[in-house]
């Protein structure tokens, strides 16, 4: 949602001291957000001049490649279709945290398409925050391998990489906390699908740790970790709807596309917490 702060924050600040919105405008006002961004094209269709005074704007897409969110976090391709933003201009200029509740008047929905390569996957997984999900996520695993006992292990590298027909390969690294000799290498082949448009799905998975095969019993847990783990429906509860609409993969890069609705009270805690 980072991405989403982001944008709304540009258009929040445009829209209270001016009576038309450009897409130059906005464009620039994206472009001081962001780390960098390669190229960055903004299309309006602006609503009569009296709703825009009154913190309405209509449709709103944007396209963009070579997007550096953060320094962790690339997109090869980014586009959104945004419908309809109404602003409280009132909650807007009082500029108390206690009008952050108001700041929206109609949830927010946007269709978003990502496109990433092997490099900003391998990128994003460098991350601190993703690498201590991983990390969680393994370490329950490996609690339940035969002969793992109570160790402890520390992510060392990860690495991905695409292949052909929604498949991906990815090869982990780990080293146990309590001595330098124990290693564990585990790699992963798999497809990867959609289901209920909420979580991903491992497709035929082939696990090896060391070189060893694990059991089928073992794969079925990992399998039901991951769907776990990539549960969008618990983002309802936080009034923000996430669905994925489509995943492909082939040997040159992923492709996502999602359909986003965020309600009133999260949107304004999102571009509050960007504008203070």
């Amino acid at each position: 949602m980072e991405l989403f702060s982001i944008l709304l924050s540009s258009f929040i600040t445009l829209i209270s001291p001016i009576n038309t919105v450009g897409d130059i405008v906005v464009e620039d006002a994206i472009r001081s957000r962001l780390e960098k961004v390669e190229q960055l094209d903004v299309r309006i269709d602006n609503a009569p001049s009296h709703q825009i005074t009154q913190g309405k704007l209509q449709r709103v897409r944007i396209a963009s490649r070579g997007v550096q969110l953060t320094s962790d976090l690339r997109v090869s391709t980014l586009e959104l279709d945004i419908d309809q933003i109404d602003v409280n201009l009132q909650a807007l200029l009082q500029k108390k945290p206690e009008v952050a509740p108001d700041l929206f008047r109609k949830p927010l929905q946007a269709g978003v398409r990502l496109v990433l390569t092997e490099d900003d996957i391998n990128q994003a997984l460098q991350s601190p925050k993703v690498t201590a999900r991983i990390s969680e996520l393994l370490e329950r695993f490996l609690q339940r391998l035969p002969g793992a006992g109570k160790q402890d292990y520390e992510l060392l590298s990860t690495q991905v990489q695409f292949l052909e027909e929604n498949r991906l390969a990815i090869q982990l690294q780990f080293q146990g906390t309590d001595t330098e000799e124990e290693q564990l290498n585990i790699k992963l082949e798999t497809g990867v699908e959609v289901e209920n448009r909420k979580n991903l799905k491992l497709i035929k998975p082939l696990v090896s740790i060391n070189e060893t095969k694990i059991p089928p019993l073992l794969v079925a847990g990992l399998k039901a970790m991951v769907k776990d783990f990539t549960n969008l429906g618990k983002l309802d509860d936080s009034g923000i709807l996430v669905r994925l609409l489509k995943l492909e993969i082939n040997s040159n890069e992923l492709e996502l596309a999602n359909f986003v609705r965020v309600d009133e009270s999260t949107a304004s805690t999102l571009v509050n917490r960007y504008t203070k």
